[in-house]
């Protein structure tokens, strides 16, 4: 029964992608002469969905490739679509396309979707705002550091003396996160839809903040929307030369070929910053390939990689009961992390009311645009269930074999694999792969205390240890798998899947004494210099427009106290992790972590605790590629550190200790 219910669903497949093939002869459905002079909840839904796994090359600067050929799973990215059809399964949708590796790879529109029609895009609206500001940015009008100065101070056209009491405490940083604090009554959010004089240009932020009731500690919590997108946008019109439209079209719209679309003004004459725009979606699709390169276009770094980086990332905790509790938010963008096979792929998107997404997901180089005007707007569901596992790639160990099939530990640390990894031995620097199919050490084995570096791979459904070479240099992955660094060395991936010969970081790295050597998802190294006297220091050096600057040493909150070593920097450069010898530690050396400021500075120096160190040594910490696992070493025997064992416990407990926002 199951080989015939299978016959018939390969059957129904076939004829399915046939049907497709022959819609594909008819071209995508473009707005015909009646239809553009409707507006857009008068245009009338396609006869036939149009469903492409080869996209056509247009004139746009996109480039197009093909559904499987170039990555994914054709058939669950098509039966999704079938069923997207079906508005009875998900909704009223208009619009998804999906990229990979800068690939136009499918290409679908449904309902009202059309491939010339600018979609309303709602609240994603916040996300292109947030944009603009980074642009500002990186042309040199702001700064990082003005992220944290008063509002008010850009806003040179204000009469300060009758705004309401605290109106300071707004910076960049607060409106973009939605904890503006502004307190508006119900009778004045009537009069502030009412266009008049009084509210053109920044008059419209004087009587906002002359109407607030006090800003203080209590009120400035998330608050969605509360006028602060209209801050942010009424900053970029005060700093830019001419006005907030022509910035939005020659500096962002203009420079991505974007030039069919409609951008509409608030009452105060200034863009809109929350909403009332739409775009097309291949031109939707340019802004998510924009995000996905770091801000970079056609090799010019449109948008500040500094602010970009920022937005994207997990700054605060949407409490809106409406919002999933498992979304976090950026600059006025989300984040959440999407599960397949029990490994978490941080996913960022803009997201608009009634289905408007650009979806980013970095380590698949995978970008999903999706446009719609339904109402409950599930399909972030399907997204997690189906497009995001369709270009997952198979072969990686199961849920049961991930982690060389080890027991999770919770808050209290335990040893890693034992007698498999952890022996009487010496063991350190237990590192896996992002796929989770390689795991990377250094052993001390034998009467003759030889030291090396050995590798488990996930082959044929189980583990398989194998003895690479002697010692390099203590390894690490760089969080996109294509790096192994060792030390003041490195090795590439291959094509092929293995790695290259040992190469050398060269200067300015290659007179320094490097044991580890970590790096950032932007590239950001963070390593340490062994010394016999225990005064070596931990240095950084970034990479800057493709340019890697000479090392700097960390700030005196890390480089204190004596034997500062084996740094570990988190991916998104929130914080670091190392290990050294002070006074108020536990005895030998602890490991401590440092969270990143507001201001980008470091805070100060906070010991793991009695979890994780002891009276012995703890050191060279460092977190798996899905964030769940804090790894570090530990001493078990002697003075002489004859028997080190690998150590992991949840990483959450890092999170306990991060600071309150």
């Amino acid at each position: 029964m199951k080989n015939k219910i299978g016959l018939l669903f390969i059957t129904l497949l076939v004829i399915t992608i046939s049907s497709f093939a022959q819609q594909k002869e008819n071209h995508a459905p473009m707005v015909t002469t009646a239809e553009a002079e409707l507006s857009f909840w008068d245009i009338p839904y396609l006869e036939k969905a149009f469903i492409d796994t080869a996209p056509q090359a247009r004139e746009d600067n996109i480039l197009v490739g093909k559904l499987g050929v170039d990555g994914g799973n054709k058939a669950m990215v098509l039966k999704l679509a079938q069923e997207i059809i079906d508005t009875t399964l998900h909704g009223d949708y208009d619009a998804l396309l999906i990229s990979h590796k800068n690939k136009l790879v499918f290409e679908s529109y449904y309902r009202k979707g059309r491939v010339d029609l600018p979609h309303p895009q709602a609240s994603a609206t916040k996300a292109y705002t947030s944009l603009l500001l980074g642009r500002a940015i990186q042309l040199g009008y702001l700064s990082m550091a003005d992220l944290d100065k008063p509002l008010i101070s850009f806003l040179k056209e204000l009469d300060t003396t009758n705004l309401a009491k605290g109106a300071e405490k707004i910076t960049l940083h607060k409106a973009l996160i939605m904890h503006g604090g502004l307190g508006i009554s119900e009778e004045q959010r009537k009069k502030l839809e009412k266009p008049s004089s009084e509210l053109k240009g920044q008059g419209f932020v004087q009587t906002l903040l002359e109407y607030s009731t006090p800003i203080t500690q209590d009120t400035q919590v998330y608050k969605y929307g509360n006028y602060n997108p209209i801050l942010v946008m009424q900053v970029i019109d005060a700093v830019v030369p001419g006005n907030a439209q022509d910035f939005i079209k020659k500096e962002l719209l203009d420079k991505l070929g974007i030039t069919n679309y409609h951008w509409k003004n608030a009452v105060s004459g200034q863009p809109e910053a929350g909403w009332r725009v739409s775009l097309k979606s291949r031109d939707m699709l340019k802004l998510g390939s924009l995000i996905a390169n770091k801000g970079k276009w056609n090799g010019e770094q449109l948008i500040s990689e500094d602010y970009l980086a920022k937005a994207i990332s997990n700054v605060t905790k949407p409490t809106q009961d409406w919002m999933p509790k498992n979304y976090n938010y950026g600059y006025f963008f989300y984040q959440t992390d999407i599960t397949v096979e029990d490994i978490d792929y941080s996913t960022s998107f803009a997201w608009g009311g009634g289905g408007q997404y650009i979806i980013t997901v970095e380590e698949l180089d995978l970008i999903i645009v999706i446009n719609g005007h339904d109402r409950e707007d599930t399909i972030m569901t399907q997204v997690s269930k189906v497009i995001i596992p369709a270009f997952v790639k198979s072969g990686s160990p199961s849920f049961e074999d991930r982690y060389l099939g080890q027991k999770r530990p919770g808050l209290t640390p335990k040893v890693f694999a034992p007698d498999i990894v952890s022996t009487k031995g010496w063991e350190v620097s237990g590192v896996f792969t992002p796929d989770f199919k390689e795991f990377y050490f250094i052993r001390e084995a034998g009467e003759n205390k030889k030291q090396e570096f050995v590798v488990f791979q996930y082959k044929n459904n189980h583990w398989q240890e194998s003895v690479i070479s002697p010692r390099v240099g203590q390894p690490f992955i760089s969080p996109d798998g294509k790096v192994i660094h060792l030390g003041k060395n490195y090795k590439e991936r291959t094509m092929t899947g293995g790695w290259s010969e040992l190469k050398s970081l060269g200067k300015p790295f290659k007179d320094i004494h490097i044991m580890r050597l970590t790096a950032s998802s932007k590239g950001t190294y963070a390593f340490d210099e062994a010394t016999r006297d225990g005064n070596g220091v931990l240095r950084y050096s970034r990479l800057i427009e493709g340019k890697r600057e000479d090392p700097k040493p960390f700030s005196k909150e890390i480089n204190a106290g004596k034997w500062n070593a084996h740094p570990f920097i988190a991916p998104d450069e929130s914080y670091i992790l190392w290990d050294c010898e002070r006074d108020s530690g536990f005895g030998d050396a602890d490991i401590y972590v440092s969270f990143k400021q507001q201001d980008g500075s470091w805070g100060k120096a906070i010991n793991l605790g009695e979890k994780v160190n002891t009276d012995a040594w703890e050191a060279g910490a460092r977190v798996t590629p899905d964030g769940k696992y804090l790894f570090f070493n530990r001493n078990m025997g002697s003075d002489q550190y004859e028997n080190i064992d690998i150590f992991w416990v949840d990483a959450q407990i890092i999170d306990n200790l991060r600071p309150k926002q």
